[in-house]
């Protein structure tokens, strides 16, 4: 079988696809036959040493996919998981280095096992998991948005954005999308999104404060003077002083992610006087409790059986072009998800 591994860390330069002899499932472990992998910023921030854990030498690559089941270990025959079985891979639940998911093959504990919707094709089964799991516990869970409230989702257009769109309009809320290219703005409505906000990226100085008054005065026009009742945020920086100025009394901000590295603009009075709360959130704090976790996939679940949920899709890659796969990527220009298939 052919497993992508990362030979040197810190060096996306020395991804590569070895074979090795097909494995058998020991105690409590089951053997997938992969059928399709999702590509996270996660995946390519680790191969560069920048991810929360670091990689050792020849580390196994892939966070996240799904495939059927082809064998069992020997104490697995009564248990819920059978041979043929659609599964799905709990994201960061199994050892990355050892288990990486971006594979032909792969060694996984039933712990780590998500039964597969069934509306959905074998070859997307594993691009939406990290993304939705992610969006419902920074959104809802941390977050607590609720019904009629507004929520601003930025850099809207990644896989993690449109599941938060769409998780945001299943739960009743109105949403307000902000991306960096006016021609991602079609996708962001055809996913649920009431109102788009264009917020270049990367601006300095009077192009950023320009932007930032123009995303404030938009979030307000939208919503009648009142602002933001919820942020979503995956940028940071110095764009934050547009969110916090945009939010309503005692609105809520979750930051999810660090595209932008640079400093975060933020008045310790502002946050005062408006009474708001700021929160940092990545998913572990949704997988390491059982209550949390079974919540978060019962609700998804269901909304992919109602179709109020679906994956969006990028491009697809086979294994064997996972160079093209991971340069598309670093663009940051895709909308979706970006899925290797073997």
């Amino acid at each position: 079988m052919r497993s992508l591994i990362l030979e040197t860390p810190k060096d996306p330069s020395s991804l590569k696809l070895v074979d090795s002899d097909l494995a058998v499932p020991g105690k409590n472990q089951v053997r997938l036959k992969m059928t399709s992998m999702g590509l996270n910023r996660g995946d390519l921030l680790y191969c560069q040493g920048r991810y929360f854990f670091q990689s050792p030498k020849n580390s196994r690559v892939g966070f996240e996919g799904a495939g059927i089941i082809d064998a069992i270990g020997d104490d697995l025959f009564e248990s819920d998981f059978k041979i043929g079985d659609r599964v799905a891979l709990l994201p960061m639940s199994f050892d990355i280095s050892q288990q990486g998911c971006f594979s032909d093959y792969g060694l996984f504990e039933t712990k780590s096992l998500i039964p597969s919707p069934t509306n959905i094709p074998d070859d997307e089964t594993g691009s939406f998991w990290m993304a939705f799991l992610t969006a419902w516990g920074g959104m809802v869970e941390c977050g607590g948005l609720s019904r009629s409230e507004t929520v601003v989702i930025t850099a809207a257009s990644s896989s993690v954005g449109l599941a938060a769109i769409q998780i945001a309009k299943m739960l009743g809320a109105k949403v307000i999308a902000t991306s960096s290219h006016e021609s991602k703005s079609k996708t962001l409505f055809d996913n649920g999104a009431d109102h788009v906000v264009i917020f270049p990226s990367n601006l300095e100085n009077e192009a950023l404060s320009k932007a930032n008054e123009h995303y404030v005065d938009s979030v307000r026009a939208f919503t009648k003077g009142k602002g933001s009742d919820l942020v979503f945020d995956a940028v940071a920086g110095p764009a934050s002083y547009g969110l916090v100025k945009a939010s309503t009394q005692g609105g809520r901000i979750i930051f999810q992610g660090m595209l932008d590295r640079r400093p975060m603009d933020i008045h310790a009075g502002v946050l005062m006087k408006r009474r708001l709360s700021l929160r940092g959130y990545t998913l572990d704090e949704t997988l390491e409790h059982e209550n949390k976790r079974k919540a978060a996939i019962d609700s998804i679940s269901a909304g992919f059986a109602t179709k109020q949920l679906k994956p969006v899709i990028a491009k697809k890659y086979s294994l064997a072009e996972f160079d093209g796969a991971f340069a598309q990527l670093k663009l940051n220009q895709h909308i979706g998800k970006i899925v290797l298939v073997p």
